[in-house]
């Protein structure tokens, strides 16, 4: 708790969106979560920036951690959004990022999940149940996908390393 009774506001976590160029297609892949922790949702890519970590770096390991695949393409989404974690009493900012990862990409889940699915941008809207999740999804699609001679201007690396220490 801050001197002045708000929370604390920090960046803690990421969601990273893997998607893949299907016959000329984006579409995104979706987790279930498996309710081991709570209700089961759909949901990207999640998880914690471990100490010093940076949230790219982050991402990419949650990435390999999650689904045992590898970001092609790695690149920042145009937000960060806070959520209230009531049980710690913080305010916590969610970083996120797009991954392009292969087009014949299938995952390997880690425990957390039990179902994956591919899905175009306006099925993984309906499927996502916070409007963090449907804006991150949202602003992929317009800042890369419909404008692709503009993605350099958030393309992070390769090589992914440097900078690899967070302030």
């Amino acid at each position: 708790m801050r001197a002045d009774g708000w929370p604390a506001h920090r960046v803690t976590g990421v969601d990273l969106w893997p998607y893949r160029l299907f016959e000329g297609t984006a579409e995104f892949l979706l987790l279930h979560r498996s309710g081991r922790d709570g209700a089961p949702f759909w949901q990207g890519v999640s998880g914690w920036i471990e100490a010093g970590e940076a949230p790219h770096l982050a991402a990419l390991r949650e990435l390999r951690e999650e689904t045992g695949l590898e970001a092609v393409e790695l690149y920042s989404v145009d937000a960060v959004f806070d959520l209230y974690a009531w049980r710690r009493g913080t305010v916590e900012a969610i970083v996120p990022f797009a991954a392009l990862v292969a087009d014949d990409a299938e995952p390997q889940l880690s425990e957390e999940h039990d179902d994956w699915r591919w899905e175009a941008l306006a099925e993984a809207v309906q499927l996502v149940p916070y409007e963090p999740q449907r804006l991150a999804l949202q602003r992929i699609s317009a800042d890369l996908l419909e404008r692709p001679d503009l993605a350099h201007l958030y393309r992070i690396g390769p090589p992914f390393e440097g900078r690899e220490k967070s302030r």
